[in-house]
């Protein structure tokens, strides 16, 4: 470019972008990416020239699972002798594979069968872990379960022995036949001895005689309608055995 010419003129500034564009043309990323491209046609090409067994091997692989498999084949000539026919399905009713079981090659360190062994080893977890699920929803719907039947049970207790006080006072029974049948009472605290010690063996009696929540219930159940002709579940009480036994579903919550 001559002195006379414009620095401002479209020449001046096509000569900028030609020698800029050499120097801008690729960016560090794509300049690695050639290189590596690069080293390995390399390389492959010297794979090539000096015949090494591994590409060889490869060759004769990739060249004889691309192509099918030839009648001069001991195995094929084995099927062509039991009546095994080419594109047809092996069997008696052909509907077996119609192509070879395809050849995977083995590119890691690791032992034969370790990918298999991983994959039962995950699905087995987690079918455990499902069944371990399973398991604790199910104990925690049984624990629910159990604990709304022991409330229902207290409640129904609490009331017995309530309707069991009221009814024995109404025939003036002044002691309850069994001490839980009534509701207990707080009692003042006596420095007697002898106090004391009846107490004391009122309370081992009560030991030696407790039974539990539904048997307690059960048998109080059986009281109030064998003495008073009562159920509490129906809430009525009835004239007599025959109209207990006729008009009451049963003696339990269930049967209500």
């Amino acid at each position: 470019m001559s002195d006379d010419d414009d620095y401002m003129s479209d020449k001046f500034l096509q000569g900028t972008d030609k020698s800029s564009s050499s120097s801008l043309l690729y960016r560090h990323a794509d300049k690695r990416k050639l290189d590596l491209i690069k080293k390995k046609i390399e390389i492959e090409a010297k794979m090539k020239e000096k015949h090494s067994v591994k590409y060889m091997e490869q060759e004769k692989r990739e060249e004889g699972l691309s192509s099918a498999i030839a009648s001069s084949n001991k195995g094929f000539q084995l099927l062509m002798k039991m009546g095994y026919k080419p594109g047809q399905g092996i069997g008696k009713t052909e509907s077996g594979m119609t192509e070879p079981v395809g050849v995977e090659v083995k590119q890691d360190r690791h032992g034969l069968g370790k990918g298999v062994t991983r994959k039962r080893k995950n699905c087995k977890s987690s079918e455990n872990d499902s069944k371990l699920d399973n398991k604790c929803m199910k104990d925690f719907r049984g624990r629910i379960a159990q604990k709304r039947a022991e409330q229902l049970s207290k409640a129904d207790l609490y009331k017995s022995q309530k309707i069991c006080e009221q009814l024995d006072i109404q025939l003036n029974i002044e002691k309850p036949e069994e001490p839980w049948f009534w509701l207990p009472r707080e009692t003042e605290k006596n420095t007697d001895s002898e106090s004391e010690e009846e107490e004391k063996e009122e309370e081992e009696e009560e030991e030696e005689e407790s039974y539990q929540l539904n048997e307690k219930l059960e048998i109080l159940t059986k009281y109030l309608r064998k003495k008073h002709f009562y159920c509490i579940w129906c809430g009525v009480a009835f004239d007599n055995e025959n109209d207990l036994t006729d008009n009451c579903p049963g003696d339990t919550r269930n049967d209500h």
